[in-house]
C-alpha cells in the first residue's frame, strides 16, 4: 500500500488513514481532502473554504447559505478536534501541516494510483506540453506559477475544480470550451487579468465564480448564460466599472454575491440593487457603498437589507440613521457626518420597523464579529452593540461627540439591566481621537478575551472599563495609549488595580 515510502512514512501513513476512516460522514471527508488544494503552510480563510464547500456542492443538504455556512464551521472544528486542521493566524484562518497535505494528496489520488488533484505552486514555468497530461483531472489549483501560452485549449471532460492565482496570467480564447462539469472557478488574485474569454457561457454547470483581486474592467454579458451560478465573488476590483444591465438579475440560482470594495459600487448603483432585489434565492450580499442614495435604496428593501454581511458604507451625506440586520458579521461606517443612531431590523416580512417583538433579543447581531466607525462627528453612543455578544474587533476614531460605547438607557432596543456578558468576546478595542468620550459601559466589565487595548487622544476617559476579574486574571493583555492619559487615570483600587495592570501597559507616542 505505501511501498514506495520509508516505514516511518507508511506508519504515519497508516495512523492518518485510522483518523480519516473515523470521520464520521463522506461530506467531512471530502471537505478534508479539499484542504490539500492550498499551498504549503498557507493560510487558509474559513470563509473562503466554506463558500468553495458551497460551490461544489458539499453543503447542499442545506437550502440557505447561512445554514450552510454554520453547517461549514461545524465540519472545520470538527477537523480541527481530530487534529486534521490546524488554528491559524486568527479565528478566520486555519492551517494543514505538511504531512497530513501530502497524506490528503495521496487519497485525493486514490491511494496514489491516479493523478485526480493537480496542485503546483511556485513553478517558474509550465510547459503546454505538461498540462495536457492534466487532461483526467479531476481538480487543479495553480499557486504563483507561470503557464507557457497555450496554442490550443486542452480538453479537460472531467475538471470539476480550477483555482488559478498567480500574479500575470492570461485566460486563452477556448480554454473554457472543454469543460463541462466545472463547477468551481477561482481567479481571484490574477493581477493581471483584464477579461474573461467570450466562452465562459459554456460553462454550464458553473456554481461558483471568484473574480477578486483582478484588473477586470468589464464583465461580459455572457455570464448571464450562467444559471446554476451560486456564488458570484467580485471583491476588490478596483478597475471594475462596467456590469451590463440585466446580467446580474438572470442569474437565477445566485444565493450570494459579494462586491465588496469595487469600484463598479462606489457610484450610483441603485440599478445593480434593484437587480439583485428580484434574485428569488438571493440571502447574502458583501457590499461597499459611498453614497447616500443607494445606501437608501438598500436599507428600504427587506430583503436585501436581510441579507447583507458585510457592509461598508462611506461619505453618505445626509444618512441620520442605518438600519441593520441580525445576520451582519462585519461593519465599517467612514465619514457618515450625519449619523446619529443605528436601528436594528428584525426577520419580519413587510415594512420595516424597530425590532419585531418576538425576535429573542440574544440572537440580535449574534454574528457580528468586527466593527469600525471612523469620523461620524454627531454620532452619540453605541448602544446596540451590547447585542453582538460575538463581537471580537471594535474600532472607533474621530467621533466627536460620542460619549459613551454603550448608554445605560435609550438606544433602538431594549438592553437587559444585568447583561454580564457585554464584550465578553472582545480581543481587540481601539480608541482613538474622542474628546468627549467618559466611559466604555455604566459599570466595570470582565472583558475575559481583551488582548489590546488601545486608547489615543481620548483625554475625557479618565477611568479603565475592567473590573476586578480583568485586571486579576493571568490573559496576555496590551494597554496603549499617551503616558500623560495613563497617568491622569483615576482607580477604584489604587493599589491593587494598577499594580496589576501597570505591566500591561505600552507608551505610546507621536
Amino acid at each position: 500500500m505505501f511501498k514506495n515510502q520509508s516505514y516511518e512514512s507508511q506508519r504515519l501513513y497508516s495512523v492518518l488513514e485510522w483518523s480519516y476512516d473515523k470521520l464520521p460522514s463522506d461530506t467531512i471527508k471530502s471537505c478534508f481532502i479539499y484542504c490539500s488544494l492550498f499551498p504549503e503552510d498557507h493560510e487558509i480563510c474559513c470563509d473562503q473554504l466554506i463558500e468553495l464547500w458551497i460551490g461544489e456542492g458539499f453543503l447542499d443538504e442545506f437550502d440557505h447559505i447561512h445554514e450552510a455556512r454554520n453547517q461549514g464551521g461545524i465540519i472545520i472544528e470538527h477537523l480541527q478536534h481530530a487534529n486534521l486542521l490546524q488554528n491559524g493566524i486568527s479565528e478566520k484562518y486555519v492551517t494543514m501541516h505538511d504531512l497530513i497535505r501530502d497524506f490528503s494528496l495521496w487519497i485525493a489520488g486514490e491511494s496514489g494510483r491516479k493523478k485526480k488533484f493537480v496542485v503546483q505552486e511556485e513553478v517558474e514555468s509550465i510547459e503546454a506540453d505538461k498540462v495536457a497530461t492534466w487532461k483526467e483531472a479531476q481538480r487543479i489549483s495553480l499557486w504563483d506559477c507561470n503557464v507557457e501560452e497555450l496554442k490550443e485549449s486542452p480538453s479537460f471532460l472531467n475538471l470539476e475544480t480550477l483555482m488559478v492565482s498567480c500574479k500575470f496570467i492570461s485566460c486563452p480564447s477556448g480554454l473554457f470550451g472543454y469543460m463541462p462539469l466545472i463547477r468551481v472557478l477561482d481567479l481571484s488574485k490574477n493581477f493581471g487579468l483584464i477579461e474573461l474569454p467570450v466562452e465562459i457561457d459554456r460553462l454550464a454547470s458553473l456554481q461558483y465564480l471568484n473574480l477578486s483581486y483582478t484588473q477586470i474592467v468589464k464583465l461580459p454579458i455572457q455570464l448571464e448564460k450562467l444559471s446554476k451560478l451560486r456564488c458570484l465573488i467580485l471583491d476588490e476590483m478596483h478597475l471594475l466599472r462596467i456590469i451590463p444591465r440585466q446580467l446580474i438579475s438572470k442569474l437565477s440560482s445566485l444565493q450570494l454575491f459579494s462586491i465588496f470594495n469595487s469600484m463598479v459600487a462606489h457610484g450610483d448603483c441603485k440599478a445593480l440593487l434593484k437587480e439583485l432585489e428580484c434574485l428569488e434565492h438571493l440571502n447574502e450580499i458583501s457590499i461597499r457603498l459611498k453614497r447616500a442614495l443607494p445606501t437608501q435604496t438598500l436599507f428600504n428593501s427587506h430583503k436585501l437589507r436581510r441579507s447583507i454581511r458585510r457592509l461598508s458604507l462611506q461619505d453618505c451625506a445626509g444618512m441620520s440613521f442605518v438600519q441593520l440586520s441580525p445576520h451582519l458579521q462585519m461593519l465599517e461606517i467612514y465619514a457618515c457626518s450625519e449619523l446619529r443612531f443605528v436601528k436594528i431590523s428584525a426577520e419580519k416580512e413587510g415594512p420595516s420597523d424597530m425590532v419585531h417583538p418576538n425576535f429573542p433579543s440574544h440572537q440580535y447581531f449574534c454574528k457580528l464579529r468586527e466593527v469600525e466607525i471612523v469620523f461620524c462627528p454627531r454620532l452619540l453612543n453605541l448602544t446596540w452593540l451590547a447585542h453582538a455578544q460575538n463581537l471580537l474587533s471594535l474600532v472607533v476614531r474621530n467621533c466627536e461627540s460620542l460619549e459613551e460605547v454603550i448608554g445605560e438607557g435609550g438606544g433602538v432596543a431594549e438592553i437587559e439591566q444585568d447583561l454580564v456578558v457585554v464584550f465578553s468576546g472582545l480581543k481587540t478595542l481601539h480608541l482613538w481621537s474622542l474628546p468627549k468620550l467618559k466611559s466604555i459601559y455604566g459599570r466595570p466589565l470582565p472583558f475575559p478575551s481583551l488582548r489590546e487595548f488601545n486608547v489615543r487622544f481620548c483625554p475625557s476617559l479618565r477611568k479603565l472599563p475592567f473590573d476586578s476579574d480583568t485586571w486579576a486574571s493571568k490573559n496576555p493583555l496590551k494597554i496603549k495609549g499617551e503616558e500623560e492619559w495613563w497617568d491622569g487615570l483615576e482607580w477604584e483600587d489604587q493599589n491593587s488595580a494598577k499594580l496589576s495592570l501597570s505591566p500591561c501597559f505600552v507608551p505610546v507616542r507621536w
